[in-house]
Parts: C-alpha cells; sequence; structure tokens
C-alpha cells in the first residue's frame, strides 16, 4: 500500500501535493494518475474495470446530518477508486462546484460538475473549467465521447431545455421538458422530449424523438392520456402511459400496447423505465389498501417484484439480465434491503443509500455506497463485506470505468 500511495504524486494549480500527506492548502486540488489504479484482482489497472465512489466530505467536527451551515461551511468532493482515495476538488460557491448529488458524476475516470451561476452555466472536469454558456440549466444527463461533452439540460428559470456539445446548442426549446435518457447508438445520440402546444385549457402535449440531428413524432393514440417515459431500444420507440378507460400503466414497443401486470386492489402511481436499460426494465411505486405505499420492478409488462410497504427506491441499475437495487427502510428501528439480481439481503444497520447513484455492478460483483445515519462513517458494500471510506459525509456516486 505505501508503494501504491508514495506513487501518487502530482501537480495542482498551488504546487505539488503527495496523496496522504499533509495538506498545506484546503482549496488545493489533487488528482492521481490512474496508471497506479488497481484492477479487481489487485494488479496494475491498464485495462481492467475500477470501481468509483465520491465521497460528498464535511470538516472532522461538522454535524453534516443537521447542516446549520449550509452554503457557507466547506466541503469537499472525494474520488475513490478501487477504495483509494485519488482525488479531492473543493466544493462550493466560490469554487463553482456543487456538493448536491445531481450535480456531478464519474464519467471515463474523471470528475464532471455543472454548476448554476447567476446567469450562465459552468461544466468543469475534475474541478477544472471545461467550458460555460449563458443560461442556468439542471443537467438531465451527460455524456463524453472523444473529448467532447454533451449535456441534456433543463432551464432553471423557467421552461424549455438545450440540448448541447461543450456548451453549443444541438437541440433547443423554449417550452417543454426532456425524459431523462440520453441514449448512444450506432447513428448517434438519442433522447426524448415533451413539447407543450397551445396554453391554458387549449395546452396539449406532443411527445418526439432526437436521433441524431433529426427530430420525429412520437405516434401516441388519441385515448393516451399521458405519457410518463420514453427510451429508443432495438430501433423502436417504447414508452409507458396512462390511458383512458385502463386504470394500469400501459407499455407501448413500436405499435404494440399491453398494460403491466399490477396486484388485486393496488395502482400504480408512478413508474419509468430503469436507466441504462436494455430489456424494457421498469421500477414504479404502487398504492395499495389504507394507503400502503410499495416499490415495485417489472420486466416487460410482467411484474417482478413489491417490496415491502415503505420501502423506497433509493438506487437502481441493471444487472446480468436482471435489476439490483437498494432501498432505504421506513423507519430508524427497521433495516433497508439490497435486492440483488433477484436475491434479498439487508442493509447492515445503521446505514442508509443517498443519491440516485450509490450502486454499480462490476465484473458480476455489486457495490453499494452506503452512509451511517448516526456516525460519521461512510463504507462501500460489496458480497456482504463494508469498505470503510474516510470521509465525514455521505458517498453521493458509485461508478464503473
Amino acid at each position: 500500500m505505501f508503494a501504491v500511495m508514495a506513487g501518487l504524486v502530482v501537480l495542482v494549480s498551488c504546487g505539488l501535493e503527495e496523496m496522504g500527506a499533509e495538506k498545506s492548502n484546503e482549496e488545493d486540488i489533487w488528482i492521481g494518475p490512474g496508471s497506479v489504479v488497481t484492477g479487481n484482482d489487485g494488479k496494475p489497472g491498464i485495462g481492467k474495470k475500477v470501481w468509483y465512489a465520491v465521497g460528498v466530505d464535511y470538516p472532522q467536527d461538522y454535524d453534516w446530518r443537521m447542516d446549520n451551515q449550509k452554503g457557507s461551511v466547506r466541503c469537499s468532493l472525494v474520488v475513490f477508486a478501487n477504495g483509494i482515495s485519488m482525488m479531492k476538488v473543493p466544493a462550493g460557491d466560490q469554487y463553482e462546484i456543487c456538493s448536491d448529488p445531481d450535480m456531478h458524476r464519474m464519467i471515463g475516470g474523471s470528475l464532471y460538475t455543472d454548476y448554476s451561476a447567476d446567469t450562465e452555466t459552468v461544466i468543469k472536469r475534475n474541478g477544472e473549467p471545461q467550458f460555460r454558456y449563458s443560461g442556468r440549466e439542471r443537467i438531465i444527463d451527460m455524456a463524453v465521447e472523444n473529448g467532447r461533452v454533451y449535456t441534456l439540460g433543463q432551464d432553471r428559470d423557467g421552461d424549455g431545455f438545450a440540448f448541447r456539445v461543450d456548451g453549443q446548442v444541438l437541440l433547443e426549446r423554449s417550452r417543454g421538458y426532456v425524459f431523462q435518457h440520453l441514449q448512444r447508438t450506432e447513428d448517434g445520440y438519442s433522447f426524448s422530449f415533451c413539447e407543450t402546444i397551445g396554453s391554458g385549457e387549449d395546452a396539449k402535449e406532443r411527445y418526439y424523438h432526437y436521433l441524431a440531428g433529426e427530430v420525429c413524432q412520437v405516434a401516441v393514440r388519441e385515448d393516451i392520456k399521458k405519457v410518463w417515459d420514453i427510451i429508443f431500444l432495438d430501433d423502436k420507440v417504447c414508452y409507458l402511459a396512462s390511458m383512458v378507460g385502463i386504470s394500469d400503466p400501459v407499455l407501448a414497443v413500436g405499435s404494440d400496447l399491453a398494460p403491466l401486470t399490477v396486484p388485486d386492489n393496488a395502482t400504480v402511481k408512478s413508474c419509468r423505465f430503469v436507466p441504462g436499460t436494455a430489456e424494457l426494465d421498469i421500477e414504479g411505486v404502487i398504492y395499495q389498501r389504507r394507503k400502503r405505499i410499495h416499490s415495485g420492478i417489472w420486466k416487460g409488462t410482467s411484474l417482478v417484484k413489491v417490496f415491502p410497504s415503505g420501502y423506497t427506491v433509493a438506487a437502481i441499475c441493471p444487472c446480468n439480465g436482471g435489476l439490483s437495487c437498494v432501498l432505504n427502510a421506513p423507519g430508524s428501528s427497521a433495516k433497508g434491503i439490497i435486492y440483488r439480481c433477484g436475491q434479498e439481503l439487508e442493509l447492515p444497520e445503521d446505514y442508509m443509500s443517498m443519491g440516485g447513484h450509490s450502486l454499480v455492478m462490476v465484473d458480476g460483483l455489486l457495490y453499494v455506497g452506503l452512509t451511517s445515519e448516526t456516525s460519521d462513517g461512510a463504507a462501500v458494500w460489496v458480497e456482504d463485506e463494508m469498505k470503510p471510506l474516510k470521509i465525514n459525509g455521505f458517498i453521493s456516486h458509485m461508478s464503473m470505468y
């Protein structure tokens, strides 16, 4: 371990720093070279998959759960690669980096952040500015290809959205919203969106699909009341919707349409396609008698699992042809659930999942980022083993590269 840590010497804006050494300046950005990262077998990791965890780290004695100094207390984003701290980037308004889990993510082994300033959006990579553009956008999804950054952003100050590359507009609408899925196909990038036509009582929603620069309207039946989600799969537009005269939601695949299987005396209140799905995996919220709320998952229209009442899906991902997810418990006296491709396990006592990206499958192993509800601890769960991470805060993001 000493040999690995001694090799993490990096050049930063304030001078030369060594990972693991005493910090001379809290504002430094630490970056470790990827060549020293080990693969899952412990050998030097060129060409090997690495699991990454991003932790939001606060000062040692600060109670980040109460967060009485929100917006003014200093915190950092710390990146761990296979459990080794590889990067530390200060967060806060003065750095134009936000600690919100929805505003940072790991892509291709790099930390990408978005920040909404007074009149513009700022994109950074590993703490360094990449580009900025006019307008305040909430980044719904992001992709990086050949060094170019593609963003799908919703207007924070009004209606509308934009699809951009390096800040330059590829498609923009002044009204409407996008669905979350930015997909890469053989022809180019693909996503779907809704645009409102008319106003007041005459307002109607129209649905569209973007593929490699071309926009076409999604043909939906006249008796469709509301489309909940849309993806592009196997050269077909697929959507989930509510329909006149049918209480259960329906799944449309091309021109074929069928209702989802729902338990007796239950109603689906919301559902969506699981991000990254390649097999029509669906998650949703089910209401049963006496207002009991359940989380459920489907494979196509077939109901796979209904979880106990009160347990909510914190994060979910496809795995080995199935689904894995982590669910937080409804109260402090209960333990949460890890659902791994059909196997149901208990979360370690006193731990929960934070953020919507806290688990990842790597080489058949499930890695789950967990945060203690009472202590300073955060850890990554893998195959019933807990790997502690040295932060006072929470794990916001898990990924693989």
